[in-house]
């Protein structure tokens, strides 16, 4: 399903797009990445290594001669050297060169779902920023309503009840301030352990290609699964007979009387047996990836349009609350900070809107978190490359 949706992410909910570029950059030399790689190349060369075998032999025998008739006895020896090739070369070869490319399909999903995972962690630092902003700007208007408060005890126009709460509210703001900074240490660490950062970055707003994210065929999965179905194909050529081998030979050796060279040549007598079970089984395996090709388009398409309705659901909440935030709230905090001020509003009620203001805030940052997270398992599950996602 591709449907044209652009969406735009608010200042914090993701990263600037140079220092996205500065952290992929960094991906294909991570040791996260390099160990995944190694693991893939070492399934290649296995897979290379049971089809593809030549070898040079070499022999040497020592012995003695005693003829029974009394003639003269002595030493004898003989050196020997021989080759095998193999042979089909073109089917082959043809295995071999699909085998690498479907390695290096593998290493491109590996590649893209740890750029995927930075992306995510990132992403929710850059939200969990915009909250520790919300929470300390949040945190200035409780110090001056307690401020005022601390006034109007001194001069006894209120009781020490009011400041208590007041300074309880206050407290209880830091103690999510603390979570804030304490979740936004273990975010810098995340990232930290997959390739370097210092902690340092600017969150700036980015448009996504909606397009481009919808698209089945932007999935590192895809040529890897066509490659996997030519793969397969290839198997079942080779399955049909076993790889015959030529060996040459050639050997020399210095007897009592005579010295004598041989030159020789081998087939295995099993060229042309049929293995019906490797035939059997490259016969599933190629049905079974045309099979995978079909589930992926048909899994995607079903994913791609679920996620389109969650984002556009996540944007009109995230809209919705920001008008509130930014009118309603901070409306409402400064005229019953002033009506409490003139003696017209009690304190409950001033604390209140402030009270409200932060729940509005924690449910926007989770809105954004949902957001964005929904955005990111589906590149992590797809292996779609962010960069491509990112106008």
């Amino acid at each position: 399903m591709k449907k044209s949706i652009t969406m735009i992410m608010i200042s914090a909910s993701i990263l600037c797009a140079q220092s996205l570029q500065e952290l992929y950059g960094e991906v294909a030399n991570s040791p996260l990445y390099k160990s995944r790689a190694e693991t893939i190349e070492a399934q290649r060369q296995s897979a290379a290594a049971e089809r593809y075998e030549d070898g040079w032999s070499m022999g040497a025998e020592v012995g003695g001669a005693f003829p029974k008739d009394g003639s003269s006895s002595g030493g004898e020896f003989s050196l020997s050297i021989g080759k095998e090739f193999t042979l089909q070369h073109s089917v082959l070869g043809a295995f071999l060169r699909q085998n690498g490319e479907y390695a290096k399909l593998g290493k491109t999903v590996e590649i893209n779902r740890i750029k995927g995972r930075i992306f995510r962690v990132y992403g929710e630092y850059c939200i969990q920023k915009e909250a520790l902003k919300a929470q300390k700007s949040l945190a200035a208007v409780y110090k001056e309503m307690l401020k005022q408060i601390d006034t109007g005890v001194r001069f006894g126009e209120f009781d020490s009840s009011k400041a208590l709460m007041a300074h309880l509210a206050l407290e209880n703001l830091n103690l999510k301030i603390v979570e804030t900074q304490s979740l936004l240490s273990s975010l810098r660490s995340d990232i930290s352990s997959v390739v370097f950062f210092d902690g340092e970055a600017v969150c700036n707003s980015l448009e996504y290609d909606m397009n481009y994210l919808l698209n089945p065929a932007n999935s590192a999965f895809r040529p890897m699964l066509e490659m996997g179905r030519k793969r397969a194909k290839e198997v079942m050529a080779l399955s049909r007979s076993r790889i015959p081998k030529l060996g040459v030979s050639a050997s020399y050796s210095d007897e009592i009387d005579t010295r004598r060279t041989m030159l020789g040549i081998s087939i295995p007598l099993a060229f042309g047996n049929r293995n019906e079970a490797q035939r059997s089984a490259a016969l599933h395996a190629y049905e079974a990836a045309r099979s995978e090709m079909e589930a992926l388009n048909r899994a995607y398409e079903s994913a791609s349009g679920a996620l389109s309705e969650r984002l556009s659901l996540y944007s009109t909440k995230v809209q919705m609350f920001e008008s509130s935030i930014n009118l309603t709230t901070d409306t409402l905090i400064e005229q019953s900070r002033l009506r409490f001020k003139a003696g017209e509003e009690s304190l409950l009620s001033m604390l209140k809107a402030a009270e409200t203001k932060l729940q509005m805030i924690e449910t926007l940052i989770a809105l954004k978190i949902k957001r964005h997270d929904a955005v990111a398992q589906f590149i992590d599950r797809y292996a779609i490359d962010p960069e491509g996602v990112t106008k």
